[in-house]
């Protein structure tokens, strides 16, 4: 099984501004379906857990490690009980890039051939009814197939892809797909060119969802792409390691659609779905 996640969250939230120049975009909070007020991180947690995973490392700044902490000691004292037993702070000395943050987990991840999953500090999920957790779909997968890349997906239109991360892939279950091609951020040229998978529909492409599981040689893809970013200092992109990962196995890397829907929160439109989307038919 998958027991273990890194959850980036030392991110500036420049497009939160200006209130996360005072409250980490982490700390911003959601009304839960019991009208509880917890932070966008607590559900990233709880997601985690509902997936099985019992240890979390959250990468954090310097500058909000301590707001964390109180927050999940406080959660743990009133008693939240959906939380992974085990959750630890790990230190980004600056924001380099997603990439430099996973690289940050590897100590904690270790070496063990099990997987691991990292959801993004911004994302948050509702499943189909009578589905597992979207996280918990994209582990069921992974444990089924033991790949070196399992990644959550969904389905997006050319108006959404400057914003994500986007994959081609060839069907091989159900909503299983072997992947083709990796592009970040592509045009929509690029995208009809490169980036096509049947049965998705006209103009339809898979994006990242916030949600992916590797095995720990996503770590040496990572020091690879490292060792040859020039200048010192420039950020370290997760996409171009997922790439290298890529490469190294190109019948082994498999892409999920999830049954279910993820939010951004790190932009407002997004923050403002996710709200609805827990709380829907709420009156104002």
């Amino acid at each position: 099984m998958v027991s273990k996640a890194i959850i980036p969250v030392a991110g500036l939230g420049t497009r939160l501004g200006p209130i996360t120049r005072a409250v980490p975009k982490a700390m911003l909070p959601l009304l839960d379906s019991r009208d509880r007020l917890r932070p966008v991180v607590h559900f990233i947690c709880a997601e985690a857990a509902a997936a099985g995973i019992d240890q979390v490392a959250l990468v954090v700044s310097l500058l909000h490690q301590q707001v964390l902490r109180s927050y999940f000691d406080a959660a743990r004292e009133a008693g939240d009980a959906n939380l992974p037993g085990q959750i630890e702070f790990i230190v980004q000395a600056k924001p380099n890039g997603l990439g430099d943050a996973v690289a940050c987990g590897a100590q904690f991840v270790g070496r063990r051939e099990e997987g691991f999953c990292m959801l993004l500090g911004d994302h948050i999920y509702t499943a189909q009814p009578d589905r597992p957790t979207c996280a918990g779909q994209v582990v069921a997968a992974f444990d089924d197939r033991r790949p070196a890349a399992m990644i959550g997906m969904q389905t997006v239109g050319p108006e959404e892809l400057a914003r994500v991360g986007t994959a081609g892939g060839k069907p091989v279950g159900d909503n299983i797909y072997r992947c083709t091609s990796l592009v970040e951020k592509p045009s929509i040229a690029t995208a009809r060119a490169k980036l096509r998978t049947p049965g998705l529909g006209e103009d339809k492409f898979l994006a990242h969802c916030g949600i992916y599981i590797f095995t720990p040689e996503i770590f040496d893809c990572l020091a690879e792409l490292s060792a040859r970013v020039s200048p010192a200092g420039q950020e370290l992109p997760m996409t171009e390691a997922q790439q290298i990962l890529l490469r190294r196995h190109p019948e082994d890397y498999y892409l999920l659609r999830i049954a279910g829907a993820a939010y951004d929160t790190g932009n407002t439109a997004g923050y403002a779905a996710a709200q609805a989307a827990i709380r829907p038919n709420q009156p104002a």
